[in-house]
């Protein structure tokens, strides 16, 4: 730091404001302090002091003691004031320096203290924005999975996947995925893994149908019990459960989106006795339905009476191959089942080793579309090629992502069809 010279006045105002000094010490043990002290070596006051005294110890050398002494003690006052001048103006010099460095200080204090706060204003907007960036990323998430109907495997990371079918005012069943998170079924079962009876006997009666729009229809009425791989439903004397349909109603339709893709091949059915509670003959008994391998739709939209849509087979009609299931797509039919796949809209299917690929006549703008139904378009044809257990390839499209889904590859294939959360 620089800092300026003294003028007279201000050694002088110094001076005459300086606070009154003291100091018990002997004249000798002063000027020999300020003699002995390194720093002061190059003074040229000390000097002044130091010379006329080697000077006049010299002279008096061969001189009496008595005489030697008298002379330095005339000398002395002088020495003293010099010395005392000389000692006064180092402190009070220093004194000024430090209050001018206090000022300096005091000075810069608030430019100091302005960075630290601009400091912490820029660590307080950074870790804000940091926590808005978040935010937002949490509310993007969200959103898509809040546009997205089914359910993936990325759903199930600490949870399991609860499949039935609710029977609708149309009577058709509608299937749903309820997502249980691991905790709770190790809660409801232990370390064991439960069958698929043993959770639909849980947690079938835990949701309130007729309160999301649907017919009160779970739990089955009768007896449902395993037999090996086979699923065995003994049916009360009175009821109205439609099973020879075996191509429609509501009670085939609940039965495959419930039990379908168990570890259960097939249901029989049979009626009780009226005293016991086994199939009543072996002809009942033969009475079956395969769980699995007629299983192959194509998704619609349906609305229900409260105005929620869901993506669900058209009166559960199935197809022999993916190729027709999804061609049929565009098929307008008169009921409630309405096409997810605009009527402009055409394309062309094509199977290969890794799954299908849809290739759309005309490049397809999703954003065109309403998001909602763009993303439902997407979404019932993976569910389409899912029900023949591949995967399937969307090209031409305009977007190479859409709701987080990545246009440019096979889009993985769901687990269920709307995702729900067990109450």
């Amino acid at each position: 730091m620089t800092h300026n010279p003294f003028d007279d006045d201000q050694l002088e105002h110094i001076l005459n404001n300086a606070p009154k000094l003291s100091d018990r010490r002997s004249k000798e043990e002063i000027v020999n302090r300020l003699l002995a002290d390194a720093r002061l070596q190059d003074s040229v006051h000390l000097q002044a002091i130091q010379q006329p005294i080697d000077d006049e110890i010299t002279s008096q050398e061969e001189h009496s003691a008595e005489q030697t002494i008298k002379k330095e003690g005339r000398k002395w006052p002088i020495f003293m004031s010099v010395a005392a001048v000389f000692a006064l103006t180092v402190l009070t010099g220093s004194m000024f320096m430090n209050n001018h460095d206090t000022k300096m200080d005091q000075a810069n204090a608030p430019e100091t203290s302005q960075y630290s706060t601009m400091q912490e204003d820029r660590a307080a907007k950074s870790s804000m924005h940091d926590n808005i960036m978040e935010s937002n990323i949490v509310a993007e998430h969200s959103r898509i999975m809040s546009l997205r109907s089914s359910v993936y495997e990325d759903d199930l990371t600490d949870a399991v996947a609860f499949h039935i079918g609710l029977a609708n005012r149309d009577k058709e069943s509608v299937p749903m995925t309820y997502i249980i998170p691991n905790e709770r079924v190790a809660t409801d079962f232990g370390k064991k893994k439960p069958t698929t009876l043993q959770m639909y006997e849980k947690y079938a009666p835990k949701i309130d149908e007729e309160a999301n729009g649907f017919t009160n229809y779970h739990p089955y009425k009768g007896e449902l019990k395993e037999k090996g791989d086979q699923l065995v439903h003994v049916l009360p004397e009175q009821n109205d459960y439609d099973v020879a349909a075996k191509d429609s109603g509501e009670y085939v339709g609940t039965i495959q989106d419930t039990f379908s893709d168990s570890e259960y091949k097939e249901i029989e059915f049979g009626k009780l006795n009226d005293t016991e509670s086994e199939l009543s003959n072996e002809e009942e008994a033969s009475n079956s339905m395969a769980l699995t391998s007629s299983n192959h739709f194509n998704y619609y939209l349906y609305k229900d009476e409260n105005g929620v849509e869901y993506l669900s087979p058209d009166s559960r009609k199935t197809f022999s191959t993916v190729t027709e299931a999804l061609v049929d797509m565009r098929a307008k039919n008169d009921n409630a089942y309405v096409p997810v796949i605009p009527e402009n809209i055409t394309y062309t299917v094509k199977e290969v080793a890794e799954g299908v690929i849809v290739t759309f006549d005309e490049p397809l703008d999703l954003t065109t579309m309403d998001v909602i139904r763009a993303t439902q378009l997407i979404e019932a044809m993976m569910l389409t090629a899912a029900s023949f257990d591949q995967q399937v390839r969307l090209d031409n499209v305009v977007q190479e992502s859409w709701e987080g889904f990545d246009l440019k590859n096979f889009l993985p294939k769901p687990v269920g069809a709307n995702k729900r959360y067990m109450p």
